[in-house]
């Protein structure tokens, strides 16, 4: 019997190549309410993708009552929101349902009143001011576009932007690691028009703020980091007489937040 072996020994070679690659993308987190009226709630985090922002939450946020978390929706389930004064009264001064919060609603209350021929009901101007929060780690812009039924209806609101850097709203602090999200270090810096414009205005898009940005300025959580954007819808279109009857004017208006 007769055993063969053979040995061989051969260097080793390896190309193999390993690059691991991790970056943070812009990121913008939106809330406020959802569509249930719950607060707070995150309903928008926007990841920006490729040149691209992809909302990573589906639903869409829905705004608050300045200065509170209670829901714009829920808050105003009658659609009330014209305020009215009671003029030429004799023997004493006109009364008015604006009283402090800006619009009519049951729990407003007047005094009795004497009347005489030139005594009358007028509507004045009033406002509904609602908001949203947004926190980002980079520079964003915001763009709005407005409708309704009546296509009319829209000439009769105005809306105008504003924004708060810090406050508590509802025992939520939020803004304490915040900046304004435009270098301007101003309410208003970056906003795209000073004042009110007409929502017939805005029924083809357009945009209403350019950051240059990020809200974080330091460590802290969502909240703290978050600026709070402040809509004022001021509707002021004159006297309106009994004999007009009863009306309803109502807009949907939608802010997309994304970065460029």
């Amino acid at each position: 019997m007769m055993c063969a072996s053979l040995c061989m020994s051969q260097t080793s070679l390896s190309g193999t190549i390993d690059r691991p690659h991790f970056n943070i993308d812009g990121i913008a987190i939106v809330w406020a309410a959802d569509a249930t009226n719950a607060t707070p709630i995150v309903s928008d985090f926007i990841l920006e993708n490729g040149g691209a922002s992809t909302d990573l939450v589906s639903g869409d946020v829905h705004t608050v009552i300045t200065g509170t978390l209670d829901a714009a929706n829920d808050a105003f389930p009658d659609g009330t929101g014209a305020t009215l004064r009671v003029q030429n009264i004799p023997g004493s001064g006109n009364q008015t349902t604006r009283q402090g919060d800006r619009f009519t609603s049951a729990s407003d209350v007047l005094n009795p009143f004497r009347l005489n021929a030139n005594t009358d009901v007028r509507t004045i101007r009033s406002d509904i001011l609602s908001s949203f929060y947004v926190a980002t780690n980079k520079a964003f812009n915001i763009d709005v576009i407005a409708s309704a039924t009546d296509p009319a209806d829209l000439n009769l609101i105005r809306l105008r932007m504003r924004m708060t850097q810090s406050g508590t709203d509802g025992g939520l602090s939020f803004g304490s690691a915040a900046q304004y999200p435009h270098s301007g270090n101003t309410d208003r810096s970056g906003v795209q028009w000073g004042g009110y414009r007409r929502l017939s205005t805005l029924t083809a898009g357009r945009d209403i703020f350019r950051g240059n940005r990020r809200t974080a300025a330091t460590p802290g959580s969502i909240a703290d980091q978050s600026v709070r954007f402040d809509l004022d819808y001021r509707w002021n279109t004159g006297n309106i007489d009994l004999s007009d009857g009863t009306f309803d004017v109502a807009a949907d208006v939608v802010y997309t937040v994304y970065i460029p």
